[in-house]
């Protein structure tokens, strides 16, 4: 633990400023990173302005050949953060195990595993912190499977590849944003066989396993194994809300808009849905 109060700063200290302060200041947060880095965290009151009404609605189901798929056929990249710099940082962590410890040359070599770290988790956070940015933006009603992130991340081949993708960090940026725009975030059951039921005509495919990304229902409809989920976690989140008595009945369509007012503001993703394409969203602009 570093005793800030008694570190020494030259005047005139240089910096980055992330966006204007608003408001009034209430507090300042001084921290420091494992790579020399210092951040000065400025807490303030300002009036947020919440995002517009857009009437749509969305199922999202999350995995790992695609980090996400929405019910209107939107497929977000998993970018494999970790595997990006796989190479770099084991290069680097054999070099650090081969330093004599607490040593000036140790800790040189400290701060540069550190700093791959910190790399990754970075590029991790800045994905994430944009498409849910993107998913509360587009949508008023966003329907999740409450998944068990700790349950699931004990199956020794997939528990690497899940944490990469930080689910459970993903799902609280959702919730978080959600609630300063007045949109809604609603998890259904985790036991319920998303993948399995053919969200056309409801039959159930027992002998469905991960391996399978796509198959056909008895009654011919062929599907795509994250798309199909997608849409029957949409349905079930709204049948969840309308028996709670908190959303408008849609009449089944599960794309359909609430208010008709409103426009999803993805038509393109309809469009190429019908077509049977999806579209791919590879970088994330705003």
């Amino acid at each position: 633990m570093v005793d800030f109060l008694h570190q020494k700063f030259k005047e005139g200290i240089k910096c980055i400023v992330h966006r204007e302060v608003k408001g009034k200041i209430g507090k300042c947060t001084l921290s420091k990173t494992p790579t020399g880095k210092y951040f000065v965290s400025i807490l303030s009151e300002e009036q947020y302005q919440p995002k517009e009404k857009t009437g749509a609605v969305c199922g999202i189901d999350l995995g790992l050949k695609d980090f996400a798929i929405t019910s209107d056929g939107i497929k977000f990249k998993n970018n494999k953060y970790t595997k990006q710099y796989e190479r770099e940082l084991a290069k680097a962590q054999r070099h650090l195990s081969r330093k004599q410890k607490d040593s000036s040359s140790f800790e040189k070599q400290k701060r540069k595993v550190a700093k791959i770290h910190e790399k990754i988790s970075n590029t991790r956070q800045d994905v994430l912190h944009k498409v849910s940015h993107q998913l509360v933006s587009d949508y008023d009603i966003i329907a999740l499977e409450d998944l068990n992130v700790k349950g699931i991340i004990r199956n020794r081949k997939l528990s690497k590849h899940i944490a990469d993708a930080s689910w459970g960090t993903f799902v609280r940026f959702l919730e978080y944003k959600a609630d300063w725009n007045d949109k809604q975030i609603v998890k259904i059951n985790r036991f319920y066989p998303s993948s399995k039921v053919c969200c056309e005509c409801g039959w159930i495919n027992q002998d469905l396993n991960l391996s399978i990304r796509e198959w056909t229902c008895k009654n011919g409809h062929v599907l795509d194994r994250d798309l199909n989920a997608a849409k029957n976690i949409l349905k079930e989140g709204l049948k969840t809300l309308n028996s709670a008595g908190t959303v408008e009945n849609t009449g089944g369509d599960s794309n359909k808009t609430l208010a008709t007012k409103h426009k999803s503001v993805k038509p393109e993703a309809h469009l190429s849905l019908a077509n049977g394409q999806f579209t791919m969203i590879d970088n994330y602009k705003f």
